[in-house]
C-alpha cells in the first residue's frame, strides 16, 4: 500500500495518507473519463502537557502527475460532515477528470506498469485543546473551530499494467474500436469476414496492451482472409502465392472496378500483407513495430475490409 507525506502546517501532529492501488478505477466512459482514486487520510490528535488537540480534514485538492508532467486536477467532495471524528481514518474519493487526448498521451508513455504522483493540499480545521481523558475514560472533543489552515501532501504509486488495461481503460471507454460499416456480403465463404473482424478485435486488444508486433500479426491474418471471401479460379497457376490469389480475386470478383482502381487496391493489399508478415518470420526481432506503426497498419486493414466488403455488396445488388 503506497504511503505519502502529509504536513498540516507547522503542527506537531502525526498524519498518514495512503491508497490501495487495486481500488483505483476508471469511470465516466468516453464522454467524461475520470481517474477515480480513493485516498485514506488519518489525522492523529497531538498531545502536549496533558492537553490534547484534534484536527479535522474538511476539503482536499490534488494534482495528478505523470513523469513530472501535470495531467489533471482533482477535488474531493466537502468533508464537513465527517469533521467531528478527527481520530478516525477517512476514505476520500478524488475524481481526476481526463480527456481522450491526455489518455492517449499516457498510453504513448506507458511501458508496462505506469507510475503516477499525486500531490495537493487539504483544508484542515483546528479544534480547541482539552484535557486528556483518563485510562478508563472516553476521550471527548470540542466541535468549536479555533483556526483553519492547509496542509500539503505527496504520494507516488504504480498501477500494474494488468489493472490499468483490464479495469481502468475500459472505464474510460478507451480501446473500444467501432468498425465503420464493415458490410458482410451474403454470397461469400461462410464466416470469412467475421473471422477477419475477430482478427481486428484481437489486434485492438494487443494494441491496448502495448504488444505492437502482435497487433500487426493479427492485421496480417485479417488481410490474408480477403482473397478467401469468394472462390477463385487458380487453374494454370502452379503453387499460387498470396499475391496471385489477390490478383485473381480482384479480377474475377470486382469487375466493377476500373483497371486503375483495381491496381490501386491490389497494391495496398499486397503491401499491407508484406509489411505485416514480418512478425511471422522466425528471424524477425521482437519490438520491430512501434505504436505509430501498429496504429497505421490497423487503420489500413480496417479500411481494406470496409472497401472490399462494400464492393462485394454492390456486386451482389447488381
Amino acid at each position: 500500500m503506497p504511503k505519502g507525506d502529509f504536513s498540516p502546517g507547522g503542527w506537531s501532529t502525526r498524519s498518514d495518507i495512503s491508497l490501495e492501488v487495486d481500488r483505483i478505477s476508471g469511470v465516466g466512459g468516453p464522454e467524461y473519463p475520470q481517474l477515480h482514486i480513493p485516498i485514506e487520510f488519518t489525522l492523529i490528535p497531538s498531545e502536549k502537557k496533558g492537553k490534547i488537540k484534534a484536527y479535522s480534514l474538511l476539503w482536499l485538492r490534488s494534482s495528478l502527475h505523470l513523469e513530472n508532467i501535470k495531467i489533471g486536477e482533482g477535488l474531493s467532495d466537502p468533508l464537513a460532515e465527517y469533521s467531528w471524528s478527527p481520530f478516525n481514518s477517512r476514505q476520500i474519493y478524488i475524481e481526476n477528470p481526463l480527456d481522450h487526448y491526455r489518455i492517449e498521451k499516457i498510453e504513448e508513455r506507458r511501458q508496462g506498469d505506469i507510475q503516477f504522483r499525486l500531490s495537493g493540499s487539504a483544508l484542515i480545521a483546528e479544534h480547541p485543546s482539552i484535557a486528556k481523558a483518563g485510562p478508563n475514560e472516553q476521550q471527548e472533543y470540542k466541535r468549536d473551530v479555533e483556526n483553519f489552515t492547509t496542509g500539503n501532501f505527496n504520494i507516488s504509486f504504480s498501477i500494474p499494467q494488468s489493472h490499468w488495461v483490464d479495469k481502468i481503460l475500459p472505464g474510460f471507454g478507451y480501446g473500444k474500436v467501432k468498425l465503420i460499416e464493415v458490410p458482410i456480403p451474403e454470397k461469400i465463404v461462410p464466416d470469412t469476414f467475421q473471422k477477419a473482424l475477430t482478427e481486428l478485435q484481437e489486434s485492438q486488444r494487443y494494441f491496448v496492451e502495448g504488444d505492437y508486433d502482435k497487433v500487426v500479426a493479427h492485421c496480417r491474418s485479417a488481410v490474408q482472409l480477403i482473397p478467401e471471401a469468394r472462390s477463385i479460379d487458380l487453374s494454370g497457376t502452379d503453387k499460387p502465392s498470396f499475391n496471385d490469389k489477390v490478383k485473381k480475386f480482384l479480377e474475377q470478383n470486382l469487375s466493377i472496378l476500373t483497371n486503375s482502381k483495381r491496381e490501386f487496391i491490389e497494391n495496398i493489399i499486397k503491401a499491407t500483407w508484406n509489411l505485416s508478415s514480418i512478425p511471422h518470420h522466425p528471424s524477425s526481432s521482437l519490438g520491430y513495430f512501434n505504436r505509430a506503426d501498429a496504429e497505421a497498419i490497423m487503420l489500413v486493414t480496417t479500411a481494406l475490409l470496409v472497401y472490399v466488403g462494400k464492393l462485394l455488396k454492390q456486386g451482389e445488388e447488381k
